[in-house]
């Protein structure tokens, strides 16, 4: 498969599950009750856990250190949401920017590509909302768009830094 396929599939497995994901939602955070937010805190901790030791192995050591610090202020400012469920936006909008980093990895110079992959990731995010908006059971919302954003950034980042 080509990275830009891979880009297409991801991104309409977000649209396709759009209109379930509450129902989901729902249907864990009764099932598991107050451990919901916990198991998605858990999830983030585990993501930046392994970036981490991957990032020791393909990395220098101020990018290592970089690296920690930004992932540890993110999961600071994760735990700190009032919604488990708007957590997984970060990573799931993480995957899509490091696989559109991926897909435009030979024009990914500098700043022009950074951009870029931002540009797309976040139109894409966009999109996710602007289907929730005609969802029945869902709303639009700025700042989950936000949240894809910078999702879209931090993967775009995790692969500049492991490329």
């Amino acid at each position: 498969m080509t990275p830009w396929g891979s880009v297409l599939i991801y991104t309409g497995l977000i649209y396709a599950a759009l209109p379930f994901g509450r129902g989901w939602q729902q249907f864990l955070r009764k099932e598991l009750g107050s451990d919901f937010g916990f198991l998605i805190n858990l999830l983030l901790f585990f993501a930046a856990l392994f970036t981490v030791f991957w990032i020791i192995k393909k990395t220098t050591k101020i990018y290592l250190l970089l690296s920690i610090i930004v992932l540890g202020t993110l999961l600071f400012f994760v735990v700190q949401m009032n919604l488990p469920a708007e957590r997984i936006h970060f990573l799931q909008y993480g995957i899509l920017g490091y696989l559109i980093a991926r897909a435009v990895k030979p024009r990914f110079l500098g700043i022009r590509g950074f951009i870029f992959v931002l540009v797309l990731g976040s139109a894409i995010g966009l999109g996710d909302e602007l289907i929730q908006w005609v969802l029945p059971s869902r709303v639009f919302d700025w700042w989950d768009v936000s949240y894809n954003m910078i999702g879209t950034a931090i993967g775009a980042t995790l692969f500049q830094f492991l490329k």
